[in-house]
C-alpha cells in the first residue's frame, strides 16, 4: 500500500470550493474542476515513499491480538515524491495489476479515478466504443495530426465508458428522451415571434422529428442544429423571448426531472449562441441525490450539469463533443458514435458488497461509509480515496491511515485489506469476473 499525491485540474467549469474541502485546503477563488487519480499519461498519481504503512513489531501485535494500538500509527512524515504509477507499474505489471488484470488490458491501470465539480455544465460529449476507438486512433495517427492538435478526437485506442456517483444534488443529461417529448419541447418555441431565418430552422428540426424512424429522427434532427449556421440566431431569440413553463405531466417534461423551459434558460446562461443548448432539450435530465449514481457507456450522448460526484472511467481520453464548447465539433464522427436510441437513463444501484458496476469490465466503484473492518473488494489494482473523516486500511498488521483528502494506491499482490474507521472512502479496482461486461 503506498499513499499516493493527485492532480488538481483548474477547468474554468469547476466550483471553487467542493474539492478544496475534501482536500482541507483553503479555496483561493480558482476552479478546482476535478481531482485525478490514477495513472492517466497526462497527468499520473506519483507515490509517496516518505510515508510507508506502519508495521506494529511482531510481539505487540501477538499480544493485541494482532490489533493496532490506538496512536500505534507512525507520525506523519513530510511527503517525499518518488515515481509516478506509470512508472511504478513497470518494475512489475503481473504482480501489482494481477494477473487477469494484465491479460486483459495490458500492462495498464484501465481505470481513472476523479472527485469532479461542476458550477457550470461541461460540454456536451460521447465517447466510443473498443472497436470504434481502435479504428479512430488508427485513423488519426496515419493522418498525422499531433496528439494535442485541436482537432484530434482519438487520443488513444480505449473505449470510455463512465460513472458519476453523487456526494451532492447533480444533475446530469444523459441519452435521448422519447422522440414526442422532443418534438413537443421544439414546438413549444413556435408561439414566439420568430424571424423568419429562425423559424425556417426551428421548422426543419420539427419536421425532422415527424419522419423517419425514431433514432434516424433524432439524428438528423441533432445534425441540423449543430451544422445549420441559423442555429446560434435561434438560439439567441428564444433565449430573449424565453419559453413559459408547463406543469408537470406535459408530454413535452417526459423524461426530464425538470421543465425543458429551465434546462434551456441555464446552458443558454452558461454558453450564449450555442447550439449544444438545443441538443441539449433532447437529452433526459437526472436529478442524483447524494449516494446515488449513474453509469454512460459508449455511444451515450451525455454533460454534467453542476453538482458534485465521485467519477470513475475507463482509462482514456476519447472525447467527441456536441455543443455548450468552444472546443471541435465533429458532427461527422458524433453521427457515427452516438447511439440515437431513445432510452431511460442507466441508474446503478451497490451489491451486497458495495460494489457499483459499470457497463464494462474496466472498472468497478466501493463506496464504504464508515466501514468497520470491512474488506476492501479488490479485482487486481485498487486506489482507495478517503473523502471524509479517517479511515485505516490493514494488512497483515501494516496499517495506513487516510484521513480526508488523502489516498493510496493497493496493488493487486497485496494480501487481503480491511478498511475501519469514523469515515468514507471510496475504492476503485477493475471490473473483472463480476458480470459487468454486458450488463
Amino acid at each position: 500500500m503506498h499513499r499516493l499525491h493527485n492532480t488538481v485540474k483548474k477547468f474554468e467549469w469547476g466550483s471553487t470550493d467542493a474539492i478544496p474541502a475534501i482536500l482541507g485546503t483553503v479555496p483561493d477563488g480558482t476552479p478546482c474542476a476535478e481531482l485525478w487519480l490514477g495513472a492517466h499519461p497526462v497527468s499520473p498519481s506519483r507515490l509517496d515513499v516518505g510515508h510507508t504503512p506502519s508495521q506494529a513489531p511482531l510481539e505487540r501485535q501477538n499480544r493485541l491480538g494482532g490489533q493496532q494500538p490506538t496512536g500505534g500509527v507512525a507520525t506523519e512524515a513530510e511527503p517525499r515524491l518518488g515515481p509516478n504509477l506509470i512508472e511504478y507499474l513497470v518494475g512489475d505489471p503481473e504482480g501489482l495489476l494481477g494477473h487477469d488484470s494484465l491479460e486483459s488490458f495490458g500492462a495498464r491501470l484501465p481505470f481513472l479515478l476523479k472527485v469532479l465539480s461542476a458550477s457550470k455544465a461541461l460540454s456536451i460529449q460521447v465517447h466510443p466504443n473498443r472497436e470504434q476507438a481502435r479504428a479512430g486512433f488508427a485513423a488519426e495517427e496515419a493522418a498525422g495530426p499531433a496528439l494535442d492538435a485541436p482537432d484530434r478526437n482519438f487520443k488513444d485506442a480505449s473505449a470510455k465508458p463512465e460513472l458519476i456517483y453523487a456526494l451532492t444534488d447533480f444533475h446530469a443529461l444523459t441519452g435521448f428522451r422519447p422522440r414526442k417529448a422532443v418534438r413537443a419541447t421544439f414546438e413549444r418555441m413556435l408561439s414566439q415571434p420568430l424571424t423568419p431565418p429562425s423559424l425556417d430552422v426551428l421548422g426543419a428540426i420539427i419536421a425532422a422529428l415527424k419522419s423517419f424512424s425514431e433514432s434516424k429522427a433524432l439524428s438528423r434532427a441533432v445534425e441540423i442544429i449543430l451544422s445549420d449556421p441559423r442555429t446560434p440566431g435561434l438560439v439567441d431569440e428564444v433565449a430573449a423571448h424565453g419559453i413559459d413553463e408547463l406543469p408537470v405531466g406535459h408530454i413535452s417534461r417526459s423524461g426530464s426531472a425538470v421543465d425543458p423551459a429551465q434546462t434551456f434558460c441555464e446552458l443558454v446562461t452558461d454558453y450564449p449562441h450555442d447550439p449544444g443548448a438545443l441538443v441539449g432539450l433532447m437529452l433526459n435530465r437526472v436529478h442524483l441525490q447524494p449516494g446515488e449514481a449513474l453509469t454512460m457507456d459508449a455511444g451515450v450522448l451525455h454533460a454534467y450539469l453542476f453538482g458534485t460526484g465521485i467519477e470513475i472511467m475507463a482509462s482514456s481520453d476519447n472525447v467527441v463533443r456536441g455543443g455548450l464548447t468552444s472546443k471541435h465539433v465533429d458532427i461527422e464522427q458524433l453521427s457515427k458514435i452516438t447511439d440515437f436510441h431513445a432510452g431511460a437513463p442507466r441508474m446503478v444501484e451497490p451489491d451486497h458488497s458495495g460494489m457499483l458496476l459499470g457497463p464494462t469490465d474496466d472498472f468497478a466503484l466501493q463506496a464504504l461509509r464508515c466501514p468497520r473492518t470491512t474488506t476492501v473488494e479488490r479485482r487486481g489494482a485498487a486506489i482507495v480515496l478517503c473523502t471524509a473523516g479517517t479511515v485505516t486500511l490493514s494488512s497483515l498488521g501494516s496499517t495506513l491511515t487516510l484521513e480526508r483528502g488523502q489516498s493510496a494506491f493497493i496493488a493487486a499482490n497485496e494480501p487481503t485489506v480491511t478498511a475501519d474507521g469514523h469515515g468514507d472512502v471510496f475504492v476503485a479496482t477493475t471490473g473483472l469476473n463480476s458480470g459487468a461486461a454486458g450488463r
